[in-house]
């Protein structure tokens, strides 16, 4: 008897420990720096498009230069008074498919975009700071305990059956 109610109080601490923890969910960052060249958001244009290009930290009032990565200017803005930018540029009909890299300069600050030029026309897509689409359940760890829990109770009912009883 003193076995049974053994196995079956580990078999309660164990639901206990599956159904008291929390499911972990990962953090995904929404936001994209464009200051840090690591953190560069891309955009995918043709030739000949626009692109809005972006940035702040410059000092209030301060020319910024926009160029592309093989030194063609593709325009100039100027920080408004809290140092921010916007300025639409064209990439030009005569820049190289593939990857590069537009660099707005504001005195010695520097903020990076990288552009991706295709031949072919394309919807225009963001992929620096969007978070991946989530697919399936986004909360199994109930169902995970209650899988385990069951499994657990099952195992303390069949080792109770399979004592010897004395009378």
């Amino acid at each position: 008897m003193k076995r049974t109610k053994l196995v079956l109080g580990m078999a309660v601490a164990a639901m206990f420990l599956l159904f008291s923890g929390t499911a972990a969910h990962a953090q995904y960052d929404t936001t994209t720096s464009t200051t840090t060249p690591g953190d560069i958001p891309t955009v995918t244009v043709v030739r000949g498009e626009s692109v809005d290009v972006s940035g702040t930290d410059c000092a209030p009032g301060s020319d910024v230069t926009i160029t592309l990565d093989d030194g063609t200017v593709l325009g100039t803005a100027v920080a408004d008074a809290a140092g921010s930018f916007v300025e639409s540029i064209t990439i030009p009909a005569n820049t190289a498919l593939g990857e590069h890299l537009i660099t707005a300069t504001c005195g010695e600050h520097q903020q990076y975009l990288r552009v991706n030029v295709l031949g072919e026309s394309v919807n225009n897509v963001v992929s620096g700071g969007t978070a991946l689409p989530r697919t399936g359940s986004s909360n199994t760890a109930p169902l995970v305990g209650i899988g385990a829990g069951a499994l657990v109770l099952g195992a303390a009912f069949v080792y109770g059956s399979r004592r010897p009883r004395t009378a």
